[in-house]
């Protein structure tokens, strides 16, 4: 009999979260999505309820997510994958300091991610297996206007991947961090911008599960995007911000 994987989605009730859900259900896998509206987990759970289980989870509350690591140990006895995708998206200028708000993204985008990986990361190691997936954002290449503190704890997000990749590998647990170009997602449909290659959170997500089984530790996309961003962030700093004043416009 052939033993059924586990994967744990964070933020698994819309957008690329969703979408992947519904393409590992598809698959050998259980599949445990998380997030903080029950309504829109429920809803993605109905496309294929005998394998997407959801629970609720706020992955700011450290107390949450241990519960949740152990409920799900408990009932399936491994996690083979976490996908660290749950994310608060506050783009906009930091010239106005703005304490609460930046807390909020930081405690949902870069120790929400910690929150959730701490507990099955021991497992992990305990048992020298494992897969884990930072959804992060080519925002953390380097410095932007208008991208705020989302774009900081995403760069910081990159850097957690690249440290973790370095460490956990004599584990054997693989590490990969995603860098996906626009998505439509409740997220993106607050950017006041017309977005270049905007593409649909299916697409995003057939792409990041085609790229699961290889040993790229950067999943990136669309190419014709990410190839210019990935060129501007090893340009020295006075072309970099030459460029960037002139091509970005900066308000206020």
């Amino acid at each position: 009999m052939k033993i059924k994987k586990v994967v744990w989605i964070t933020g698994g009730g819309t957008g690329i979260g969703k979408e992947l859900a519904k393409l590992f259900s598809y698959k050998d896998y259980t599949v445990i999505i998380s997030g903080r509206r029950l309504e829109k987990l429920s809803e993605t759970s109905r496309y294929n309820p005998k394998k997407i289980i959801p629970m609720k989870l706020d992955v700011s509350n450290p107390k949450d997510c241990l519960r949740v690591s152990k409920k799900i140990y408990n009932r399936y006895g491994f996690i083979d994958l976490i996908i660290l995708n749950a994310a608060i998206y506050s783009p906009g200028s930091i010239k106005e300091i703005n304490t609460n708000e930046i807390k909020k993204v930081v405690d949902v985008n870069l120790l929400g991610q910690i929150n959730c990986l701490s507990f099955a990361l021991e497992k992990m190691k305990d048992s020298s297996k494992g897969h884990i997936i930072f959804i992060s954002s080519p925002a953390g290449y380097r410095g932007l206007p208008g991208a705020g503190m989302y774009g900081v704890t995403k760069s910081a997000i990159t850097f957690l991947a690249e440290t973790s990749r370095l460490e956990f590998s004599k584990f054997n647990i693989k590490v990969q961090v995603v860098h996906p170009g626009f998505v439509k997602t409740p997220m993106t449909d607050k950017n006041q911008f017309k977005m270049p290659f905007l593409m649909s959170p299916e697409e995003a997500a057939k792409r990041i599960f085609n790229k699961l089984q290889s040993n790229d530790f950067e999943i990136f996309f669309p190419k014709r995007l990410i190839y210019p961003m990935k060129l501007l962030s090893i340009l020295p700093d006075k072309i970099y911000f030459f460029l960037i004043k002139n091509l970005v416009k900066v308000s206020g």
